[in-house]
Protein backbone atom coordinates (compact mmCIF):
# COMPACT_ATOMS: atom_id res chain seq x y z
CA UNK A 1 0.00 0.00 0.00
CA UNK A 2 1.38 3.19 -1.23
CA UNK A 3 0.30 6.81 -0.25
CA UNK A 4 0.95 10.34 -1.55
CA UNK A 5 0.67 13.47 -0.15
CA UNK A 6 -0.25 16.72 -2.45
CA UNK A 7 -0.42 20.39 -1.41
CA UNK A 8 -4.05 22.37 -1.93
CA UNK A 9 -3.91 25.83 -1.56
CA UNK A 10 -2.54 26.52 1.84
CA UNK A 11 -2.97 23.10 3.42
CA UNK A 12 -1.84 19.36 2.42
CA UNK A 13 -3.83 16.78 2.10
CA UNK A 14 -3.05 12.94 1.77
CA UNK A 15 -4.04 9.47 -0.27
CA UNK A 16 -3.98 6.24 -0.55
CA UNK A 17 -5.99 3.39 -1.78
CA UNK A 18 -8.01 1.14 0.52
CA UNK A 19 -6.46 -2.56 0.61
CA UNK A 20 -10.09 -3.85 0.90
CA UNK A 21 -12.52 -3.59 -1.99
CA UNK A 22 -16.10 -1.64 -1.75
CA UNK A 23 -18.39 -4.60 -1.30
CA UNK A 24 -21.21 -2.16 -3.06
CA UNK A 25 -18.61 -1.43 -5.87
CA UNK A 26 -16.41 -4.31 -6.29
CA UNK A 27 -13.63 -1.28 -6.59
CA UNK A 28 -10.57 -0.10 -3.97
CA UNK A 29 -12.01 3.23 -2.69
CA UNK A 30 -9.82 5.81 -2.17
CA UNK A 31 -9.10 7.34 1.26
CA UNK A 32 -7.76 10.92 1.64
CA UNK A 33 -7.91 14.01 4.24
CA UNK A 34 -6.99 17.21 3.79
CA UNK A 35 -6.00 20.37 6.00
CA UNK A 36 -2.86 19.66 7.24
CA UNK A 37 -0.96 22.54 7.76
CA UNK A 38 2.60 20.98 6.70
CA UNK A 39 3.84 18.44 4.27
CA UNK A 40 5.26 16.87 7.39
CA UNK A 41 2.09 16.52 9.56
CA UNK A 42 0.56 15.37 6.23
CA UNK A 43 2.81 12.24 5.97
CA UNK A 44 2.53 11.42 9.36
CA UNK A 45 -1.28 11.24 9.48
CA UNK A 46 -1.12 9.00 5.91
CA UNK A 47 1.15 6.43 7.57
CA UNK A 48 -0.75 6.33 10.79
CA UNK A 49 -4.12 5.95 8.66
CA UNK A 50 -2.64 3.05 6.26
CA UNK A 51 -1.41 1.46 9.83
CA UNK A 52 -5.16 1.86 10.86
CA UNK A 53 -6.36 0.77 7.60
CA UNK A 54 -3.73 -2.56 7.22
CA UNK A 55 -6.17 -3.37 10.54
CA UNK A 56 -8.96 -3.14 9.67
CA UNK A 57 -9.95 0.02 11.05
CA UNK A 58 -10.33 2.18 8.17
CA UNK A 59 -12.15 5.82 9.07
CA UNK A 60 -13.62 7.30 6.01
CA UNK A 61 -13.66 10.80 5.61
CA UNK A 62 -17.24 12.59 6.96
CA UNK A 63 -18.64 16.17 7.37
CA UNK A 64 -20.05 14.81 10.51
CA UNK A 65 -20.24 17.19 13.16
CA UNK A 66 -19.51 17.28 16.97
CA UNK A 67 -23.61 18.11 17.66
CA UNK A 68 -24.57 15.12 15.08
CA UNK A 69 -22.26 12.89 16.70
CA UNK A 70 -23.60 13.35 20.24
CA UNK A 71 -27.28 13.28 19.47
CA UNK A 72 -26.40 9.54 17.64
CA UNK A 73 -24.35 8.34 20.40
CA UNK A 74 -27.01 9.34 23.09
CA UNK A 75 -29.79 7.55 21.32
CA UNK A 76 -27.28 4.49 21.75
CA UNK A 77 -25.93 4.78 25.13
CA UNK A 78 -29.44 5.01 27.04
CA UNK A 79 -29.95 1.70 27.80
CA UNK A 80 -26.43 0.13 28.77
CA UNK A 81 -26.03 3.73 31.14
CA UNK A 82 -27.09 4.67 34.24
CA UNK A 83 -30.43 7.25 34.18
CA UNK A 84 -28.95 9.79 36.60
CA UNK A 85 -25.47 9.74 34.61
CA UNK A 86 -26.91 9.97 30.94
CA UNK A 87 -29.11 12.85 32.05
CA UNK A 88 -26.43 14.37 33.69
CA UNK A 89 -24.13 13.80 30.77
CA UNK A 90 -26.71 14.68 28.18
CA UNK A 91 -27.48 17.94 29.91
CA UNK A 92 -23.60 18.57 29.85
CA UNK A 93 -23.60 18.08 26.12
CA UNK A 94 -26.41 20.07 25.42
CA UNK A 95 -25.73 22.92 27.57
CA UNK A 96 -21.66 23.51 27.33
CA UNK A 97 -20.29 21.22 24.53
CA UNK A 98 -22.58 21.73 21.86
CA UNK A 99 -23.05 25.40 21.83
CA UNK A 100 -19.25 25.65 21.57
CA UNK A 101 -17.60 22.98 19.86
CA UNK A 102 -20.88 21.29 17.79
CA UNK A 103 -20.16 23.09 14.81
CA UNK A 104 -16.79 21.07 14.27
CA UNK A 105 -16.14 18.36 12.46
CA UNK A 106 -15.94 15.11 14.59
CA UNK A 107 -12.82 14.40 12.53
CA UNK A 108 -11.33 17.58 13.40
CA UNK A 109 -11.57 17.74 16.85
CA UNK A 110 -8.40 18.14 18.20
CA UNK A 111 -6.80 18.83 21.74
CA UNK A 112 -6.00 22.75 21.69
CA UNK A 113 -9.84 23.11 20.85
CA UNK A 114 -10.68 20.77 24.02
CA UNK A 115 -8.03 22.74 25.90
CA UNK A 116 -9.82 26.48 24.79
CA UNK A 117 -13.20 24.32 25.31
CA UNK A 118 -12.45 23.96 28.79
CA UNK A 119 -10.54 26.88 29.29
CA UNK A 120 -13.71 29.28 28.19
CA UNK A 121 -16.39 26.85 30.47
CA UNK A 122 -13.94 27.79 33.58
CA UNK A 123 -13.70 31.20 33.04
CA UNK A 124 -17.19 32.14 32.02
CA UNK A 125 -19.53 29.04 31.11
CA UNK A 126 -22.17 29.14 33.88
CA UNK A 127 -25.19 29.58 31.02
CA UNK A 128 -27.49 30.36 34.02
CA UNK A 129 -28.02 34.09 35.00
CA UNK A 130 -27.20 34.41 38.78
CA UNK A 131 -30.70 35.77 39.54
CA UNK A 132 -31.27 34.59 43.32
CA UNK A 133 -28.30 36.72 44.07
CA UNK A 134 -30.19 39.56 42.15
CA UNK A 135 -33.05 39.40 44.09
CA UNK A 136 -31.47 39.15 47.21
CA UNK A 137 -29.81 42.11 46.27
CA UNK A 138 -32.62 44.24 45.61
CA UNK A 139 -34.64 42.81 48.77
CA UNK A 140 -32.00 43.14 51.00
CA UNK A 141 -31.58 47.23 49.70
CA UNK A 142 -34.81 47.95 50.24
CA UNK A 143 -35.49 45.93 53.74
CA UNK A 144 -32.53 48.07 54.85
CA UNK A 145 -34.11 51.48 53.68
CA UNK A 146 -37.38 49.92 55.76
CA UNK A 147 -39.14 49.48 52.94
CA UNK A 148 -39.17 45.65 52.57
CA UNK A 149 -40.58 45.13 48.93
CA UNK A 150 -43.47 42.27 48.20
CA UNK A 151 -42.44 38.51 45.65
CA UNK A 152 -44.40 40.54 42.87
CA UNK A 153 -42.32 43.67 43.35
CA UNK A 154 -38.69 41.29 43.01
CA UNK A 155 -39.85 39.18 40.53
CA UNK A 156 -40.49 42.79 38.31
CA UNK A 157 -37.31 43.84 39.05
CA UNK A 158 -35.07 41.25 38.54
CA UNK A 159 -37.22 39.54 35.80
CA UNK A 160 -38.28 36.25 38.02
CA UNK A 161 -41.54 34.46 37.98
CA UNK A 162 -43.82 35.31 40.72
CA UNK A 163 -43.31 31.53 42.52
CA UNK A 164 -39.33 32.14 42.24
CA UNK A 165 -39.85 35.41 43.73
CA UNK A 166 -42.21 34.15 46.64
CA UNK A 167 -39.70 30.91 47.30
CA UNK A 168 -36.21 33.65 47.66
CA UNK A 169 -38.10 35.75 49.97
CA UNK A 170 -39.26 33.10 52.03
CA UNK A 171 -35.67 31.70 51.75
CA UNK A 172 -34.46 35.57 52.72
CA UNK A 173 -36.85 36.16 55.84
CA UNK A 174 -35.88 32.75 57.42
CA UNK A 175 -32.60 33.87 57.58
CA UNK A 176 -30.75 31.94 54.30
CA UNK A 177 -28.64 34.52 52.34
CA UNK A 178 -27.16 33.41 48.81
CA UNK A 179 -23.35 33.54 48.01
CA UNK A 180 -22.89 35.25 44.71
CA UNK A 181 -21.52 33.09 42.21
CA UNK A 182 -18.72 32.87 40.11
CA UNK A 183 -19.42 33.21 35.91
CA UNK A 184 -17.40 30.02 35.16
CA UNK A 185 -18.43 26.60 36.02
CA UNK A 186 -16.23 25.21 39.27
CA UNK A 187 -12.88 22.70 37.98
CA UNK A 188 -15.29 19.59 39.21
CA UNK A 189 -17.82 20.02 36.46
CA UNK A 190 -15.61 20.75 33.65
CA UNK A 191 -13.84 17.23 34.95
CA UNK A 192 -17.32 15.30 34.24
CA UNK A 193 -17.62 17.43 31.30
CA UNK A 194 -14.29 15.84 30.02
CA UNK A 195 -15.36 12.16 31.20
CA UNK A 196 -18.40 12.42 29.36
CA UNK A 197 -16.29 14.23 26.29
CA UNK A 198 -13.53 11.58 26.59
CA UNK A 199 -16.30 8.18 26.81
CA UNK A 200 -18.40 9.73 23.76
CA UNK A 201 -15.10 9.51 21.32
CA UNK A 202 -14.03 6.53 22.59
CA UNK A 203 -17.23 4.81 21.12
CA UNK A 204 -16.47 7.19 18.08
CA UNK A 205 -13.28 5.76 17.75
CA UNK A 206 -14.45 1.86 18.15
CA UNK A 207 -17.42 3.40 15.78
CA UNK A 208 -14.62 3.91 13.10
CA UNK A 209 -16.06 7.39 12.93
CA UNK A 210 -12.52 9.35 13.99
CA UNK A 211 -9.10 8.31 13.99
CA UNK A 212 -8.57 8.98 17.24
CA UNK A 213 -10.03 10.11 20.65
CA UNK A 214 -8.45 14.09 21.57
CA UNK A 215 -9.89 13.51 25.39
CA UNK A 216 -7.23 10.82 25.61
CA UNK A 217 -4.48 13.46 25.49
CA UNK A 218 -5.87 16.32 27.59
CA UNK A 219 -5.77 16.79 31.41
CA UNK A 220 -8.59 17.80 32.94
CA UNK A 221 -8.59 21.07 35.33
CA UNK A 222 -7.41 20.26 39.37
CA UNK A 223 -9.90 19.68 41.36
CA UNK A 224 -9.56 21.47 44.16
CA UNK A 225 -9.62 20.24 47.41
CA UNK A 226 -11.36 22.58 49.82
CA UNK A 227 -12.06 21.49 53.03
CA UNK A 228 -15.80 20.89 53.58
CA UNK A 229 -18.15 22.71 56.10
CA UNK A 230 -19.30 20.60 58.52
CA UNK A 231 -21.26 21.40 61.77
CA UNK A 232 -19.52 20.83 65.04
CA UNK A 233 -21.12 18.43 68.05
CA UNK A 234 -22.59 21.95 69.72
CA UNK A 235 -24.52 22.51 66.18
CA UNK A 236 -25.40 18.94 65.49
CA UNK A 237 -27.18 19.07 69.03
CA UNK A 238 -28.81 22.52 68.44
CA UNK A 239 -30.43 21.01 65.17
CA UNK A 240 -31.56 18.26 66.87
CA UNK A 241 -33.18 19.91 69.26
CA UNK A 242 -34.76 22.14 66.92
CA UNK A 243 -35.68 19.85 64.10
CA UNK A 244 -37.45 17.19 66.92
CA UNK A 245 -41.07 18.78 66.30
CA UNK A 246 -40.29 18.25 62.82
CA UNK A 247 -42.22 15.48 60.87
CA UNK A 248 -39.02 13.96 59.63
CA UNK A 249 -37.39 14.36 62.87
CA UNK A 250 -35.97 10.66 62.29
CA UNK A 251 -34.92 11.34 59.13
CA UNK A 252 -32.40 13.62 60.10
CA UNK A 253 -31.16 11.87 62.97
CA UNK A 254 -30.84 8.74 61.10
CA UNK A 255 -28.41 10.71 58.51
CA UNK A 256 -26.38 12.52 61.52
CA UNK A 257 -25.63 8.93 62.87
CA UNK A 258 -24.79 7.13 59.43
CA UNK A 259 -23.76 9.17 56.75
CA UNK A 260 -25.42 7.66 54.10
CA UNK A 261 -26.50 9.22 50.67
CA UNK A 262 -29.40 11.31 50.82
CA UNK A 263 -30.62 8.78 47.71
CA UNK A 264 -30.40 5.98 50.34
CA UNK A 265 -32.23 7.71 53.06
CA UNK A 266 -35.25 8.81 50.90
CA UNK A 267 -35.31 5.47 49.37
CA UNK A 268 -35.00 3.52 52.37
CA UNK A 269 -37.75 0.64 52.90
CA UNK A 270 -38.82 -1.27 55.38
CA UNK A 271 -38.36 -4.67 54.60
CA UNK A 272 -34.53 -3.40 54.78
CA UNK A 273 -34.93 -1.77 58.59
CA UNK A 274 -34.40 -4.77 61.40
CA UNK A 275 -34.95 -2.83 64.26
CA UNK A 276 -34.62 -5.62 67.15
CA UNK A 277 -31.00 -6.10 65.36
CA UNK A 278 -30.91 -2.62 64.78
CA UNK A 279 -29.96 -2.91 61.27
CA UNK A 280 -30.40 -1.13 58.04
CA UNK A 281 -29.30 -2.46 54.80
CA UNK A 282 -28.59 -0.08 52.28
CA UNK A 283 -29.43 -0.82 48.69
CA UNK A 284 -32.47 1.21 47.19
CA UNK A 285 -32.01 4.97 46.10
CA UNK A 286 -34.44 7.77 45.23
CA UNK A 287 -32.83 9.78 42.69
CA UNK A 288 -33.21 12.70 40.49
CA UNK A 289 -33.74 12.71 36.99
CA UNK A 290 -34.53 15.63 34.96
CA UNK A 291 -35.91 17.24 38.38
CA UNK A 292 -38.54 14.37 38.79
CA UNK A 293 -37.67 11.49 41.51
CA UNK A 294 -36.74 7.98 40.30
CA UNK A 295 -36.15 5.04 42.15
CA UNK A 296 -33.14 3.40 41.61
CA UNK A 297 -31.77 -0.48 42.79
CA UNK A 298 -28.02 -0.31 43.83
CA UNK A 299 -25.69 2.53 45.37
CA UNK A 300 -23.78 4.76 43.74
CA UNK A 301 -20.15 2.81 44.45
CA UNK A 302 -19.91 -1.19 45.21
CA UNK A 303 -19.35 -0.45 49.18
CA UNK A 304 -22.69 1.39 49.22
CA UNK A 305 -24.87 -1.73 49.17
CA UNK A 306 -24.31 -3.06 52.76
CA UNK A 307 -25.44 -3.80 56.14
CA UNK A 308 -25.07 -1.03 58.90
CA UNK A 309 -25.79 -0.95 62.32
CA UNK A 310 -27.80 1.78 63.87
CA UNK A 311 -27.60 2.96 67.61
CA UNK A 312 -30.12 2.33 70.58
CA UNK A 313 -31.64 6.35 70.20
CA UNK A 314 -32.17 6.46 67.03
CA UNK A 315 -33.65 2.73 66.82
CA UNK A 316 -36.12 4.21 69.17
CA UNK A 317 -36.54 7.03 67.25
CA UNK A 318 -37.57 4.34 64.29
CA UNK A 319 -39.68 2.51 66.12
CA UNK A 320 -41.49 5.80 67.58
CA UNK A 321 -41.68 7.11 63.56
CA UNK A 322 -43.31 3.43 62.42
CA UNK A 323 -45.91 3.62 64.95
CA UNK A 324 -47.22 6.90 63.87
CA UNK A 325 -46.78 5.89 60.16
CA UNK A 326 -48.89 2.90 61.14
CA UNK A 327 -51.42 4.83 62.39
CA UNK A 328 -51.66 7.20 59.24
CA UNK A 329 -51.67 4.05 56.84
CA UNK A 330 -54.63 2.51 59.05
CA UNK A 331 -56.49 5.68 58.46
CA UNK A 332 -56.45 6.42 54.40
CA UNK A 333 -56.32 2.79 54.18
CA UNK A 334 -56.44 1.40 50.63
CA UNK A 335 -55.82 4.97 49.56
CA UNK A 336 -52.45 5.01 51.56
CA UNK A 337 -49.33 5.00 48.89
CA UNK A 338 -47.62 1.40 48.39
CA UNK A 339 -44.18 1.25 48.48
CA UNK A 340 -43.48 0.39 51.48
CA UNK A 341 -41.21 3.32 52.36
CA UNK A 342 -39.05 4.35 55.90
CA UNK A 343 -39.92 8.25 55.02
CA UNK A 344 -43.24 9.52 54.18
CA UNK A 345 -45.87 12.10 53.75
CA UNK A 346 -49.16 11.04 55.98
CA UNK A 347 -50.41 9.49 52.69
CA UNK A 348 -47.49 6.97 52.30
CA UNK A 349 -46.05 9.02 49.32
CA UNK A 350 -42.48 9.06 49.52
CA UNK A 351 -40.61 12.53 49.53
CA UNK A 352 -38.79 14.15 46.42
CA UNK A 353 -34.93 13.76 47.96
CA UNK A 354 -34.92 17.93 46.83
CA UNK A 355 -37.66 18.72 49.11
CA UNK A 356 -35.34 16.80 51.94
CA UNK A 357 -33.23 19.17 51.08
CA UNK A 358 -35.34 22.35 51.58
CA UNK A 359 -36.43 21.40 54.48
CA UNK A 360 -33.24 21.30 55.75
CA UNK A 361 -32.09 24.27 54.71
CA UNK A 362 -35.38 25.90 56.13
CA UNK A 363 -34.71 23.81 60.15
CA UNK A 364 -30.91 24.88 59.82
CA UNK A 365 -31.56 28.65 59.14
CA UNK A 366 -34.67 29.02 62.08
CA UNK A 367 -32.02 27.08 64.52
CA UNK A 368 -29.41 29.57 63.50
CA UNK A 369 -27.05 27.81 62.52
CA UNK A 370 -23.91 28.04 59.75
CA UNK A 371 -25.64 26.81 56.02
CA UNK A 372 -24.29 23.42 55.40
CA UNK A 373 -25.70 21.65 52.30
CA UNK A 374 -27.54 18.36 53.23
CA UNK A 375 -24.25 16.13 51.99
CA UNK A 376 -22.62 18.23 54.11
CA UNK A 377 -24.03 16.40 57.33
CA UNK A 378 -22.42 13.25 55.83
CA UNK A 379 -19.22 14.79 56.03
CA UNK A 380 -20.44 15.81 59.68
CA UNK A 381 -21.54 12.64 60.69
CA UNK A 382 -17.33 11.52 59.41
CA UNK A 383 -15.57 13.79 61.27
CA UNK A 384 -17.44 13.06 64.52
CA UNK A 385 -17.29 9.64 64.12
CA UNK A 386 -13.19 9.99 63.56
CA UNK A 387 -12.97 12.45 66.66
CA UNK A 388 -14.91 10.08 68.93
CA UNK A 389 -12.64 7.65 68.19
CA UNK A 390 -13.88 5.13 65.38
CA UNK A 391 -11.12 3.74 62.98
CA UNK A 392 -10.87 5.64 59.54
CA UNK A 393 -11.65 2.00 57.90
CA UNK A 394 -14.54 1.53 59.81
CA UNK A 395 -16.01 4.55 59.17
CA UNK A 396 -15.09 4.80 55.69
CA UNK A 397 -16.89 1.53 55.43
CA UNK A 398 -20.23 2.46 57.12
CA UNK A 399 -20.71 5.88 54.61
CA UNK A 400 -20.06 2.98 51.72
CA UNK A 401 -17.10 4.85 50.41
CA UNK A 402 -15.61 3.19 47.48
CA UNK A 403 -12.10 4.09 48.63
CA UNK A 404 -10.32 3.94 51.90
CA UNK A 405 -7.52 5.81 51.09
CA UNK A 406 -9.90 8.92 49.53
CA UNK A 407 -11.20 8.64 52.61
CA UNK A 408 -8.22 9.19 54.22
CA UNK A 409 -7.26 12.11 52.23
CA UNK A 410 -10.59 13.57 52.53
CA UNK A 411 -10.77 13.33 56.23
CA UNK A 412 -6.42 14.32 56.77
CA UNK A 413 -7.40 17.37 58.45
CA UNK A 414 -9.34 15.71 61.38
CA UNK A 415 -6.46 12.89 61.78
CA UNK A 416 -3.88 15.52 61.95
CA UNK A 417 -5.66 16.96 64.87
CA UNK A 418 -5.34 13.99 67.07
CA UNK A 419 -1.65 13.61 66.23
CA UNK A 420 -0.79 15.17 69.62
CA UNK A 421 -2.89 12.83 71.30
CA UNK A 422 -1.21 9.88 69.67
CA UNK A 423 1.76 10.88 70.14
CA UNK A 424 1.17 11.59 74.36
CA UNK A 425 -0.33 7.80 74.09
CA UNK A 426 2.23 6.39 72.47
CA UNK A 427 5.29 7.60 74.28
CA UNK A 428 3.14 6.92 77.73
CA UNK A 429 3.24 3.36 76.54
CA UNK A 430 7.16 3.11 75.58
CA UNK A 431 8.71 4.94 78.40
CA UNK A 432 6.34 5.34 81.18
CA UNK A 433 6.64 6.79 84.33
CA UNK A 434 10.81 6.01 84.47
CA UNK A 435 12.47 8.73 82.39
CA UNK A 436 13.11 11.63 84.26
CA UNK A 437 11.04 14.84 83.18
CA UNK A 438 13.96 17.02 82.93
CA UNK A 439 17.12 16.29 82.26
CA UNK A 440 19.52 19.23 83.49
CA UNK A 441 20.77 19.85 79.98
CA UNK A 442 20.68 23.58 79.02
Amino acid sequence: MKGSVYQRGRTWTYRFRAPERDPSTGEYPTISKGGFHTEKEAWKACRDAMRGADQGRVVRPSTRTVAQFFGEWFLAVEASMDATTWQNWNDYARCYVVPHIGAEKLQRLDEPQLLKLYAKLLSEGRIKQDRNYAMYHYWHNHTVDGSTPSPREVAKACGTTIHAARAAVRRYNAGIAPKQVHPGLAPKTVRNIHAMIHRALVDAVAWKYTSHNAAANVKPPKRSRARRTVWNLEHIRTFLQTASHDRFAALFLLELTTGIRRGQICGLRWHDVDLEAREITVHDNRVVVGGHARDKAGGKTHNADQTIAIDRTTAAALQKWRHLQNEERAFFGSNYHPGNYVFTFQDGRPPHPDSIRQRFDRLAAAAGLERITFHDLRHSYATAALKAGVSPKTVSERIGHADVGFFLQTYAHVLKNDDREAAEQAAMFLIGDGYPSSTGVD
